[in-house]
């Protein structure tokens, strides 16, 4: 059964446990690294994802227990292809710590290639990055501003079945417009906050074992209304919230367990995500390109890019969703 909670909780009790297990529509978890028991295996990640008709940008930034990692792809939607690259440094003994408030702090890296900005505002985010030999073939840039927009999040918190001093926190925030350009060589895209969706990826855990995990989204336009979408894997004891949730117009409907189908390693082949009495029935297509997939591969994630068809269904709502070649994309990962 899904718990929803709506009232604050703090994430860990006295004794450095996790207090509860549930999700909510507001960041109503209050998170103190310092409260928890494994404070020193904290990992966390930020993840954004911005996207219109023409470009889409995947940008996450990564501490893993001794690991930091930057992984950034950018695909180009009418012409085809995807370019994308990361630095990862093993054995940090020194964490460039992310923000912890969503209304401020600000994150810095700097190395030979790679100079990364990320600072959060009571309005929304500012993202600047200079990537030398981005890909291998192209220098990258790209400054954009991130505005909050009304609208609910998906906020879950999951221990795990045998301890609960390990959690999994996450905030699924798809309500930021963009602004901005992205450069990559000699291309040029320009952010409109009209037309150019952003959502925000945020996750903080500290767990026994490593998981794989595929999450599939989508943050676009279908009949003038903005849609988003997370189905994600289980990460923990997630009985009571999972991250299973739709969006319309920043209004959040939760979904319960999802099926997936997919064909194993072949990346380019759908995949068919069903729930319910055909509460969900949709599939996702991976765009190609000379018979590949168009897809992104930073260490341990993957990326791949492509369109959902099919329908969702609301509660209280005759109509349904019709996903008819509405963007969407596939993150695979190890952590």
């Amino acid at each position: 059964m899904q718990h929803e909670i709506t009232e604050k909780h703090n994430v860990f009790e006295e004794n450095g446990e996790v207090m509860c297990a549930g999700w909510a529509r507001t960041p109503v978890f209050e998170y103190n690294s310092e409260q928890s028991k494994t404070r020193g295996k904290h990992s966390e990640r930020d993840c954004y994802f911005i996207s219109n008709t023409e470009v889409s940008l995947y940008l996450s930034v990564e501490n893993l227990g001794m690991e930091f990692a930057v992984k950034i792809a950018v695909a180009d939607l009418k012409r085809g292809g995807v370019i994308y690259d990361c630095v990862v440094k093993k054995f940090v003994f020194s964490k460039n710590e992310l923000p912890e408030s969503g209304i401020s702090g600000e994150l810095l890296y700097t190395d030979k290639r790679l100079q990364l900005q990320l600072t959060n505002t009571p309005n929304g985010r500012f993202l600047k990055c200079d990537f030398i030999d981005f890909g291998g073939i192209k220098n990258l840039y790209f400054n954009i501003n991130l505005k909050k927009t009304a609208g609910e999040s998906l906020n879950e918190i999951a221990p795990f079945e045998r301890d609960r001093k390990y959690f999994y926190l996450k905030r699924f925030v798809p309500k930021f417009v963009a602004g901005g350009i992205i450069r990559v060589g000699g291309m040029e895209y320009s952010l409109n906050e009209t037309t150019t969706n952003a959502y925000f990826d945020w996750t903080r855990f500290s767990k026994p074992r490593k998981h794989n995990y595929q999450r599939l989204s989508s943050d676009c336009f279908i009949d003038g209304k903005r849609f988003s979408l997370c189905l994600a894997s289980r990460v923990g004891d997630n009985r009571y919230g999972n991250e299973n949730c739709f969006f319309t117009d920043g209004h959040l409907e939760k979904l319960s367990q999802i099926n997936v189908k997919s064909t194993g390693g072949n990346l380019d082949r759908p995949w068919y995500f069903k729930a319910g009495y055909s509460a969900v029935d949709i599939t996702f297509k991976p765009f190609t390109v000379k018979g590949e997939a168009m897809a992104a591969y930073m260490d341990k994630t993957t990326v791949i890019f492509g369109r959902l068809y099919g329908e969702l269904k609301r509660v209280d709502m005759d109509k349904p969703i019709v996903l008819d070649n509405s963007q969407a994309h596939i993150v695979l990962t190890e952590f």
